[in-house]
């Protein structure tokens, strides 16, 4: 294994807390929350080609909101993410999903899931969507593999920076953070020195539009605002910044940082999302060192 790229080198376990603050301005709707989730994981075994993992969810809770809307969706949220509360994998050496090993458990708790979410959305055809969606995705183990691909921690534990010899700069198809249009971001990732007197790394990746904010791009993207508000490519921003610290020893991640914003109007349309994750034992180290 290379040891001038970010990888597992060896098997551990820890906990991690990972704090997600919110908020997003959609012109008639104004929304904020902030969510503490806490996870157990476990890197069980390394080999050349893949990793096999276990996560657990160990908590979900909301700790601030201006909406009730926010706390309606978050039981449903909640609901849903028992779903996924086990999770036995094997990872690509970048972090990608290559398969679910315990998709027999996740397929069986749907339909107890399923009558559990009915509770909450009686009367909400919005909801009852949701359902029917979940109901094809539940039936195709593939649909699972994605589902599980899209949790939040794999997002700021891997983001696009493990298995690549660093600096690097490369083309990333995805979406913009609305997820109303497809698009490929320019990613920067680059190793920065740290005042640690410890063998850590710290690594920092940032993101932007690779070609900029195209008529195709806007009428995709804001089609549905277009009737409300007059929008102005040179106004948008548009960017993705993190920061990842690591254990050399084992690739284990001690904290990460994610900021994701998309700007059209600064006043009446955006989005803005902040992601914190840290260890238990970086948080100790924290505590016992102050």
């Amino acid at each position: 294994m290379n040891e001038e790229k970010i990888i597992f080198k060896k098997p551990f376990r820890e906990q991690y807390t990972l704090t997600i603050a919110s908020e997003v301005n959609a012109i008639d709707t104004s929304i904020s929350s902030t969510i503490e989730l806490r996870y157990d994981f476990q890197v069980l075994k390394i080999e050349e080609s893949h990793i096999e993992v276990r996560l657990l969810v160990l908590d979900n809770k909301i700790i601030a909101a201006n909406s009730p809307l926010v706390q309606e969706v978050a039981n449903v949220s909640q609901v849903f993410g028992r779903m996924y509360n086990e999770l036995h994998l094997i990872l690509s050496l970048d972090g990608k999903v290559k398969e679910v090993l315990n998709t027999h458990l996740i397929l069986s708790k749907w339909m107890e899931t399923k009558k559990e979410m009915q509770k909450h959305i009686a009367g909400n055809p919005d909801m009852e969507q949701v359902i029917s969606l979940n109901d094809t995705i539940f039936t195709d183990p593939e649909k699972v593999k994605l589902a599980v691909q899209a949790n939040e921690f794999f997002m700021v534990y891997f983001g696009q920076v493990f298995n690549e010899k660093l600096p690097i700069v490369k083309s990333v198809h995805g979406t913009n953070i609305f997820s109303t249009a497809n698009m490929d971001w320019s990613v920067t990732i680059k190793e920065l020195p740290t005042s640690s007197t410890t063998k850590d790394i710290c690594v920092i990746s940032t993101a932007f539009p690779k070609n900029g904010y195209t008529d195709g791009f806007i009428n995709a993207a804001y089609f549905q605002f277009k009737e409300k508000i007059k929008i102005q490519p040179q106004n948008i921003k548009m960017e993705q910044i993190e920061e990842r610290y690591f254990e050399l020893e084992t690739g284990k991640l001690k904290k990460g940082a994610v900021k994701k914003e998309e700007i059209v109007d600064s006043v009446s349309l955006y989005q803005k999302f902040s992601y914190k994750m840290i260890s238990d034992s970086e948080r100790e180290f924290h505590i016992e060192n102050n």
